[in-house]
């Protein structure tokens, strides 16, 4: 029969990857690197062909992790609160670089120790486990997450899990999403209203009765849809730090950790892959190119455009213009040069709103350059009237295009379609207005399709292009 210490002597050893904390540190430092561009994604390549421990040193001494701002998990914590109380010895022991895992434990001031992954030895399995008996002297418990974790457990006097539990590990329960759910909200699902541009051409060209071309904007609706989804999950995953430190998008699913960063390249690889192809299959090869235009744009954007000042804009206002042109391709029928024209200057305008909330909302010292933006806080007034001016030039293309379609219009009454301009003025003066006044934050499409006015004076502005088009008015 074996006899156990007793555990106020028995030393804890706690994991730190998806056990402390609910993310992976190595994972998310190679990720960090690699973004910096081509030469060290390839960098990073030939460290991991040296061996998974050497590519960990090489990185940790690169990038540094701001413990400050990581998720950790409030069960793990207290659970170490309760052994100090214990007076047990607490040792913080990883298989990340013992870099971030020292500066972590010298942050949370919980541990007594700290061991970490070296360039000669990834401590990892078995590594780890011949690492703790030498330091334990006897008993300990563990506390970890994963399959490489088992040897530990069954050597184990008290062992521990917050993710798989063999038999004879005690589970720790933890708060957490089930990865679907997590997969889902990663993805921005309510996003994809904004793909409703797509159904514009169909809209305008009078066509929108057509059962085959509404199954076909149907159709290019889903694929932008989910390939946008896949941006998403890569933008959030090159951003997870970013996220972090800020006020809401920490709650994000890869910030929080609720998604793991294996899965989300995964899910956001094959949305990148798949919707491409289909849609050059099932669309036609013109729109296959065009969405694969506006994703190697949105990724040069999520990569490095964002953070150019002026530039930024300019692109997000292309990549809305862009689902427009996809419509049209959609379905073959021409695209307008008005249309495109009036859309750059709207989505200019509201490409500006979106930053200027987010100036708006910045506390750092005005001078200072927002994290990962090319615009400092004293910028936010120049923004706002940057914005504002698009927004009226947006108005007055609309109202030239109007006066040009009256004189070339053989039916309907397209007299009536002025009404949009005021409708159109009338939402812009307002969503800046609100957004001066701090009552609109982050992306204004979504606040577009939340407010009931807005809503409102969209379904408004539909009725009257029905009308326009189909019901002939003597004036």
């Amino acid at each position: 029969m074996t006899v156990h210490a007793p555990v106020r002597t028995r030393p804890l050893y706690v994991d730190l990857d998806q056990t402390l904390v609910s993310a992976d540190i190595s994972l998310e430092s190679f990720v960090r690197f690699a973004r910096r561009g081509v030469a060290q994604a390839l960098l990073l390549l030939w460290w991991l062909m040296r061996g998974r421990a050497y590519a960990k040193a090489m990185v940790a001494r690169r990038v540094r992790i701001d413990p400050a701002t990581l998720p950790y998990r409030a069960e793990v914590l207290a659970m170490i609160a309760e052994a100090r109380r214990e007076g047990r010895r607490v040792v913080l022991a990883s298989g990340s670089h013992w870099r971030p895992v020292a500066a972590i434990a010298r942050h949370l001031g919980l541990f007594d120790a700290s061991i970490g992954t070296s360039a000669r030895r990834n401590l990892k399995g078995r590594n780890k486990l011949a690492w703790i008996m030498a330091d334990a002297d006897g008993d300990f418990g563990y506390v970890g997450d994963s399959p490489a974790d088992r040897p530990i457990w069954r050597a184990a006097a008290e062992a521990v899990s917050v993710g798989v539990c063999p038999a004879g590990v005690r589970a720790l329960s933890v708060r957490r999403k089930p990865l679907w759910r997590a997969l889902l909200k990663a993805m921005r699902s309510h996003q994809w209203a904004k793909n409703a541009l797509i159904f514009v051409p169909l809209v305008t060209s009078g066509l929108w009765a057509d059962t085959r071309l509404i199954a076909q904007a149907l159709g290019a609706f889903a694929l932008f849809s989910l390939a946008a989804s896949g941006v998403y999950l890569i933008n959030d995953l090159l951003d997870i730090e970013a996220d972090r430190a800020h006020r809401t998008k920490r709650h994000r699913p890869l910030a929080s950790g609720a998604l793991p960063i294996p899965a989300a390249l995964a899910a956001g690889t094959l949305l990148l892959l798949v919707p491409p192809v289909l849609g050059w299959a099932l669309l036609g090869p013109r729109f296959g190119v065009v969405l694969i235009g506006y994703l190697a744009l949105t990724t040069a954007y999520s990569l490095r455009l964002k953070a150019v000042m002026t530039l930024d804009v300019i692109v997000l206002a292309c990549l809305y213009t862009v689902r427009i042109f996809a419509g049209a391709m959609a379905i073959a029928v021409p695209v307008s040069s008005w249309l495109l024209t009036f859309a750059i200057f709207l989505f200019l305008s509201l490409a500006y709103l979106k930053r200027y909330t987010e100036l708006a909302q910045a506390t750092d010292d005005p001078r200072r350059l927002l994290g990962g933006r090319g615009y400092t806080g004293g910028d936010v007034e120049v923004v706002m009237m940057m914005g504002v001016a698009a927004g009226m030039v947006s108005v007055l293309v609309l109202a030239l295009f109007i006066s040009n379609a009256t004189a070339v219009y053989d039916h309907g009454t397209p007299q009536l379609l002025s009404g949009l301009c005021l409708i159109l003025l009338y939402w812009l003066t307002r969503v800046w207005m609100m957004a001066r006044r701090g009552e609109v934050s982050g992306d204004p499409i979504a606040f577009a399709i939340t407010d009931r006015r807005s809503l409102a004076m969209g379904v408004l502005a539909a009725a009257i292009v029905v009308v326009a088009q189909k019901v002939v008015i003597p004036l």
